[in-house]
């Protein structure tokens, strides 16, 4: 399936566009200045990783990344979760 792009409506699509980029800026000020900001930040990572994996077609549970990276789980971890903890890793 091809786009056509010139019937595409621009001007629509920038002011959505605009406020949605000023809500992310004062979303990042905001999580920045919280008192829970780090925190909410190194969720979104653990978020993202189990995200990424599940793109892949894999389920990573998001608790069972977070008892793994503390090394805190008991089971022995599948190969899904220890991709998942490098992602996680990853700069």
């Amino acid at each position: 399936m091809t786009y056509d792009f010139g019937r595409l409506a621009i001007s629509g699509l920038l002011e959505p566009a605009f406020r949605a980029g000023i809500a992310l800026t004062r979303l990042d000020e905001r999580v920045a200045r919280s008192p829970v900001g780090q925190g909410w930040i190194e969720r979104s990572h653990f978020a993202d990783a189990c995200a990424s994996l599940w793109i892949d077609g894999e389920l990573v549970h998001l608790e069972e990344l977070v008892l793994h990276d503390d090394t805190r789980d008991i089971r022995t971890p599948t190969h899904e979760l220890t991709i998942a903890r490098d992602v996680l890793l990853r700069p």
